[in-house]
């Protein structure tokens, strides 16, 4: 498709003026970086208002040779009622407390809404707590994305800041990509901050590749 300057910087425009009439908080925009048009693209965004927020690297796994899961932890969703959204929520919390990754301008209960807005009526049984006996471990939010069939992602995934360093993010994101293959997905797209090393490491781990280096910006409407 031929870049258009002025449809884009008009798009952009429409965009801006949906999100001031719903009242939204922010609008955020993604481009690849190595696109031909990367300059151009950031240079209107931030003409319009918009400020760069995190370089990430994104990566593909094709699914088909994910083969079994592990007995060593138990993963129970919020949708089995064992614990509330409260406690969600303060595992996901945690498990974003010093993370390599930009720190969020949501609060939790704005992350909860997104996910609720995002996975629909099913939401609350890809809201994940895996626990190695009874303690909690970590949490991953694996999802079929919402007009696909068959492309798997992790909402969130991540380990509680007590349990990092001992080896459980390989097993457990590569549980994660196990339970996206029996909810249908073909294969798997995940994100990360550039800066988040061992994230990266986590993937080249599972095999997955490089398939794209972004650029998120976001843009804030004054509340």
């Amino acid at each position: 498709m031929e870049y258009d300057n002025d449809k884009f910087k008009n798009d952009i425009k429409s965009l801006i003026n949906i999100g001031e009439e719903l009242g939204i908080k922010r609008l955020s925009a993604l481009i690849n970086r190595t696109s031909q048009h990367y300059l151009s693209f950031s240079e209107m965004l931030i003409s319009q208002g918009f400020k760069p927020y995190a370089s990430k690297v994104e990566v593909f796994r094709d699914l088909h040779d994910i083969n079994g899961n592990s007995q060593k932890y138990k993963w129970i969703s919020l949708e089995d009622s064992i614990f509330t959204e409260y406690d969600f929520k303060k595992y996901w919390e945690q498990c974003m407390a010093g993370s390599d990754n930009e720190p969020s301008s949501l609060t939790m209960e704005e992350h909860l809404n997104s996910l609720k807005n995002e996975l629909g009526d099913n939401w609350r049984n890809s809201c994940k707590v895996i626990y190695l006996g009874n303690k909690p471990i970590g949490i991953s939010i694996p999802h079929i994305e919402p007009g696909t069939l068959s492309e798997g992602r992790l909402f969130y995934f991540g380990i509680l800041p007590e349990e990092r360093g001992k080896g459980h993010s390989v097993l457990i994101h590569y549980q994660s990509l196990y339970i996206l293959k029996k909810m249908g997905a073909k294969y798997y797209i995940g994100s990360t901050h550039e800066k988040n090393i061992k994230m990266q490491k986590v993937f080249l781990r599972n095999s997955c590749r490089i398939k794209a280096q972004t650029q998120s910006f976001y843009k804030y409407f004054d509340s």
